[in-house]
């Protein structure tokens, strides 16, 4: 051992002596701080012990164990009895990690909108003594970019690993209290400096560190202990930030209900039953589980639904609630006529028995006697398939790619019949694994093109069960001239995932890569907007059809040519005020269009028809400021421009 280990190791047992002597002497001066100062507390703990994590040169480079110094040191600072001695428990926490070392290299400037780490103004707060608040501002101001063990990089090119970051997650099913607020700070400090889409969750992640902090000391046992966790990934807003963990799947169930469902006009609605099952059929309105009221089932375990938008947390919430322990259960049901109750079986193997799809993965058909559409299953289509899926479609008037479910990484290839040259398909922020809290971006082409590109029109099929690289394929198609995109919401969380192991067997996961369109237009809780919102209904459950499809197999969209340009209509100024004023080309003023005004979130919140003219307005002043997505439809043709409300 060299002498600078040496030195650290008997810098490491004095400052343990000391901890104990300090938990010692509270225990004997004074009773337990109340909940709320030790609560408090944890809050800047938390945020101390992240931004050395991050930033501290010996931590950053693995001289320290960091993860165990917070276990030793947090019993201390709960049972401080002053803040004095709070402050001595830091100090000895952060005297731990060394002295932060000096380098002259480069510090980038930063814009605030590539800044996760918007600010530092928490190292100022009263509670931290002059001794504390120096050495947390000399780590700010001596951190430059730097390799960091606790990060790395998935593959080359991808999003950030934490895959190291797995200290103590082999431990009990319910850890201590201290192992706690490590899962706590571990998942805390993550997302503070690597979660690209911070800026957009509903709320503050420093006010969900205040929020979750009680459910995490408050946990009695496995069970409370990682469904505190699962409330937690909730607060990120992302349909990627899931939980995994033994004894979650215990408490959510491993069996199944012989029906899927969905959710349509504020009903939990069965969708497709298995063959045998007559008791209820599609259609169907649940009205209770097992004796309960199905709304009151769903408010319980709204907490627990991790999504980007209502429509997502909508979906997993009747996931919850279709699966269960084995056996039998009861389903209150009303048909259109009448309700009744039934008994039926939740069983492992129904899941796979709903969802199994038979039939060829792509085909032809003919409507109305003289156009042709191909269609083509993207989840099952197989990237080897996609040359000999083109060859048959190759003369159709339009092919619809039903996204409708998760692809297998077929866009890639299909791009090449359909472009004539690699098209900037995304841009991308990435998360900086050397400057924690920073974003970068990146410009993301694919496909290498074709000089005979496919001569039809693409159709694309979209709805909430399309998430993530589903969501991507839309993008990446939807770029060919006169693509018509039909269906409702997709489920807003496009990009890469990584995962974040925590004590107790858990391990979670988030979206770690900014996804935007090539105009810098966000998708992450927005999801893909239709061009023709189209959505499931009870009598289209009832009557087994799929009214999406339907809606596609139009033979008026074989005839789209190109849609919209800013040659054709304008919308200025941008940013307004109050007023949007827009000019429309004499190729359309003879047309009445319909305007359309999403927010961020996907969500529609003003709509004008507009009778044929070559100018007019349009009313902002009800709107909030912020960005929104102008859509005008004229006819088959749609034209899209982001606005900025003042």
């Amino acid at each position: 051992m060299n002498n600078k280990s040496n030195l650290l190791a008997m810098k490491k047992l004095i400052n343990i002596t000391l901890i104990s002597l300090i938990i010692s002497s509270t225990f004997n001066i004074h009773a337990q701080v109340p909940d709320s100062v030790y609560y408090n507390r944890l809050f800047y703990l938390c945020k101390t012990w992240g931004h050395v994590k991050y930033y501290h040169t010996e931590t950053a480079n693995g001289n320290v164990n960091w993860d165990d110094e917070l276990l030793m040191v947090v019993s201390g600072i709960k049972n401080a009895p002053d803040n004095s001695s709070f402050n001595d428990s830091l100090l000895i926490m952060l005297n731990n990690a060394g002295e932060m070392g000096t380098s002259t290299a480069y510090m980038p400037n930063i814009p605030d909108s590539l800044n996760l780490n918007s600010g530092y103004s928490w190292i100022q707060n009263p509670i931290f003594t002059d001794s504390v608040r120096s050495i947390l501002d000399t780590i700010r101001s001596r951190f430059r970019p730097q390799s960091n063990v606790y990060v790395g990089q998935a593959y080359n090119g991808g999003p950030p690993s934490f895959v190291i970051d797995n200290q103590y997650r082999e431990g009990p099913y319910y850890p201590d209290e201290n192992m706690r607020i490590l899962s706590l700070f571990r998942f805390w400090n993550i997302i503070n400096y690597f979660f690209p889409y911070k800026s957009i969750m509903d709320q503050e992640w420093d006010t969900t560190l205040h929020e979750m902090i009680p459910y995490f000391i408050e946990a009695t046992d496995d069970l409370s202990y990682n469904l505190a966790v699962k409330r937690l990934t909730t607060r990120i807003n992302d349909s990627h930030g899931q939980l995994s963990s033994y004894i979650f799947q215990l408490w959510d169930g491993h069996h199944h209900t012989p029906f899927l469902t969905k959710f349509i006009d504020t009903n939990m609605v069965i969708s497709k039953v298995l063959p045998e099952v007559t008791e209820v059929m599609p259609g169907d309105i649940i009205l209770e589980i097992d004796g309960l009221d199905i709304n009151e089932i769903r408010d319980s375990l709204r907490e627990y639904a991790a999504g980007s938008n209502d429509e997502f947390i909508n979906r997993m919430i009747n996931k919850m609630i279709m699966l269960g322990n084995y056996g039998d259960f009861s389903i209150t049901v009303n048909d259109g006529v009448s309700s009744h109750t039934e008994t039926l079986v939740r069983d492992i193997t129904n899941y796979e028995r709903l969802v199994a799809k038979t039939g060829p993965v792509w085909y032809d058909t003919l409507v109305n006697g003289y156009c042709n559409f191909g269609i083509v299953d993207m989840s099952r289509l197989e990237a080897d398939d996609v040359e000999t899926m083109f060859n048959e479609l190759w003369d159709t008037d339009a092919i619809v790619f039903d996204i409708r479910g998760y692809p297998r990484q077929t866009l890639w290839y299909i791009v090449d019949y359909l472009y004539n040259s690699p098209i900037n398909i995304s841009n991308f922020t990435y998360p900086d694994i050397d400057y924690p809290g920073r974003l970068y971006w990146k410009y993301e082409f694919i496909g290498t093109g074709t000089p005979n590109p496919y001569e039809g029109n693409v159709i694309i099929l979209h709805d909430i069960n399309t998430i993530s690289q589903a969501e991507y394929t839309c993008m990446g198609l939807e770029q060919f001239d006169g693509a018509i995109k039909i269906g409702s919401t997709t489920a807003a969380a496009d990009g890469n995932t990584s995962s974040i192991y925590l004590p107790g067997h858990i391990f979670t996961a988030a979206t770690f890569l900014g996804i935007y369109y090539p105009d810098y237009t966000p998708t992450q809780r927005i999801g893909i907007i239709p061009d023709y919102e189209v959505n499931y209904t009870i009598n289209g459950l009832k009557n087994n059809r799929d009214e999406v499809m339907d809606f596609a197999l139009n033979c008026d969209f074989v005839d789209i040519a190109h849609n919209m340009s800013e040659n054709d209509i304008s919308f200025y100024p941008n940013p307004v005020s109050n007023i949007m004023r827009y000019n429309i080309s004499d190729n359309y003023n003879n047309d009445p269009f319909l305007i359309e005004i999403y927010d961020l979130y996907g969500r529609l919140v003003l709509t004008k028809k507009v009778l044929p003219q070559t100018e007019g307005e349009i009313d902002i002043v009800t709107l909030n400021s912020g960005t929104y997505v102008i859509r005008c439809r004229m006819k088959n043709k749609i034209f899209t421009q982001i606005i900025t409300k003042m």
